[in-house]
């Protein structure tokens, strides 16, 4: 019964996580945790204490990553994040369509364990919990977001990764992350 209890609780978390996006929240972040803004997409991100904020190359995609600044395991826990503005003009796809993709792509490349859709305002995001198989011996467990500005075309993608063994340890560490995304919705 435990087990059925922590899965609908696993489930219900989630889903208060897609409905709980701020627009521009301005709070104070909880203990271990500091927020950290990109103004170029007026967008901040809660990082965890431990865990360093690093912006990648990407060209006309903006892309950071937060990863675990000392893990001992094989591989690292990270977020990745991935921006694209007016994605409708730059892909000529709508964001609808590239939600769509999104969860296709998801369901054709891992074993999706749970998935979420929510529309808050002009955001609409999709959501899974999956596990990747590549060519290490074990699988990855991976959370993906995508959110969709419905109004302005911008495209957020989210993923966290970890070994399965690790996710009921790191989980609730990047759970802030996610459960407290902010967003300008003229962006």
């Amino acid at each position: 019964m435990a087990g059925k209890f922590a899965q609908v609780s696993s489930i219900a978390a989630m889903l208060l996580l897609l409905v709980s996006f701020s627009v521009k929240g301005n709070d104070t972040p909880p203990p271990g945790y500091k927020w950290r803004s990109c103004q170029v997409v007026e967008c901040s991100f809660l990082i965890p204490d431990g865990w360093s904020f690093e912006k990648l190359e990407g060209g006309d995609v903006l892309k950071y990553q937060i990863i675990k600044e000392r893990s001992n395991q094989s591989i690292t826990p990270k977020v990745r994040i991935s921006i694209l503005r007016d994605s409708e003009s730059r892909t000529g796809m709508t964001v609808e369509r590239h939600l769509q993709l999104f969860t296709q792509d998801l369901q054709r490349k891992s074993r999706v364990l749970e998935t979420w859709n929510n529309k808050a305002g002009v955001l609409t995001s999709r959501a899974a919990t999956s596990l990747h198989y590549s060519n290490v011996d074990k699988p990855v467990k991976q959370f993906s977001l995508m959110v969709a500005n419905d109004r302005t075309g911008t495209l957020y993608v989210f993923s966290f990764e970890v070994l399965p063994e690790a996710w009921e340890r790191e989980w609730p560490v990047v759970e802030q992350f996610f459960s407290r995304l902010r967003f300008d919705d003229k962006i």
